[in-house]
């Protein structure tokens, strides 16, 4: 929920335990040129606070939850904060402990982004408006796109006008990622003006025949204009009368959006800047707010998302559970539906990669097996989950401001390894009993 003042839980504390060494990989949107100072924004700043309106947990489920998150999390070297949510219906567990920034306590009520997990609204949003007549699946980016004043300007050998939207959607396009344009991504931070078609322009290969399996961007800020061109309205605009006003959830999407000043700090390899694991702004030539001038434009659709985790859990309750009302059954079916293909080599694991969600298993025990579907997110400092369970009819969210991709205390199974996915899977068991 959105309100006027943020309210702190009572889980607050910082973990003693944020030193680490400095083997983690520096996430590729964190470098930005010299310059240091963002220009103003007169967006209004969103303000979180968590919901009281929601049941609870019986209390040893509570404590259990508790548990769980507590060993895992002290398990992991590098990291900074966490904030977890747990929802089913009308009952919410939420919870949070570490640090926001070097002077801030995560709380439950901390905006974190959410990367990748943005993905998922994404999709929500083109199967609707396709479930309201605007365009077809089998639509080219010719036809969805002609017409758009940018749509011209684009290079038809690095972005194939034949190429559709279902292949967009299900990453299997063909088409190059602007990510890998390095050099021009730095730009973002610097340039006065911006304009979401920028992103497309920063392809520079040629595309290949649609069909196999390549996760990138490129089709996110396509399918982006998509919406935006036949929603007649910005993204965030249209994220906002479609999900977050009827479904009474918050979510801010820069830079069309400001982002509130209590927004977690990004934390992970500090090179070229220092040394070590540590508070990434602390470290750079620039502020948080510099930061997010760049990072807003390169994440936009794709993963710029920024939330809570009670927000993000509702939104995949709403989203994948049959009781929920984000979209029309016909969507959710889409969405399940586009999950019968043959699994692909995502994340570590082969798993199912349908429209922008994701079909993992989790070994609960050595006869139990668990079905859940989300999307990831990670990168830039921030790490996500969403995983929602058809079988139990209950979503575990996770966020991070760090990536938390070490090995979790479960390891050794196949499926979870890291200590997103053993969190995620021991919570599951907790639930299931």
């Amino acid at each position: 929920m959105a309100q006027t003042t943020t309210a702190a839980p009572t889980t607050t504390a910082a973990p003693s335990t944020t030193a680490a060494p400095t083997t983690t990989a520096a996430p590729s949107t964190t470098a930005a040129p010299s310059t240091t100072a963002a220009p103003p924004t007169t967006a209004p700043v969103l303000t979180f606070e968590s919901s009281q309106e929601f049941g609870s947990f019986p209390t040893d489920t509570q404590s259990a939850f508790k548990a769980v998150v507590d060993e895992e999390f002290a398990a992991a070297q590098e990291k900074a904060g966490i904030s977890i949510a747990v929802f089913s219906g009308g009952t919410l567990w939420t919870y949070a402990l570490g640090e926001a920034s070097s002077t801030t306590n995560m709380t439950s009520s901390t905006p974190i982004a959410i990367g990748s997990t943005s993905k998922t609204f994404v999709s929500a949003l083109v199967l609707t408006q396709i479930a309201e007549g605007l365009y077809e699946l089998t639509d080219s980016l010719e036809q969805v796109l002609s017409g758009h004043p940018a749509y011209e300007s684009f290079d038809k050998t690095r972005i194939n006008p034949d190429v559709t939207v279902a292949e967009m959607l299900s990453m299997r396009s063909g088409l190059g990622d602007y990510n890998d344009n390095r050099e021009g991504k730095k730009d973002f931070f610097s340039n006065p003006t911006w304009e979401p078609a920028d992103n497309v322009t920063l392809v520079q290969t040629s595309f290949t025949e649609p069909g196999a399996f390549d996760y990138n961007d490129t089709n996110l800020a396509l399918l982006g204009l998509v919406a935006e061109f036949h929603g007649n309205a910005n993204l965030n605009n249209l994220y906002s009368q479609t999900f977050f006003e009827p479904l009474d959830i918050a979510a801010v999407l820069p830079p069309h959006d400001a982002v509130p000043s209590d927004t977690a700090f990004p934390y992970g390899d500090l090179s070229p800047h220092a040394e070590g694991f540590g508070n990434i702004i602390d470290a750079a030539p620039y502020d948080f707010d510099y930061y997010w001038f760049g990072q807003g434009r390169m994440r936009w659709p794709c993963c710029g998302l920024i939330t809570t985790a009670e927000n993000l859990a509702r939104w995949g309750y709403e989203l994948y559970s049959s009781n929920g009302a984000a979209v029309a059954d016909s969507v959710r079916t889409q969405l399940f539906d586009a999950l019968l293909t043959d699994p692909v080599f995502y994340q570590g694991i082969m798993q199912n990669y349908g429209y922008f969600t994701t079909q993992r298993t989790y070994v609960l025990s050595s006869s139990a097996n668990l079905t859940t579907v989300g999307h990831p997110g990670a990168g830039g400092g921030y790490s996500t989950l969403l995983r929602y369970s058809p079988e139990l009819d209950v979503v575990v969210v996770l966020l991070a401001n760090s990536l938390l991709q070490e090995r979790g205390t479960c390891g050794s199974l196949e499926g979870q390894r890291d200590v997103r996915h053993c969190l995620a899977s021991r919570i599951f068991a907790t639930y299931a009993g």
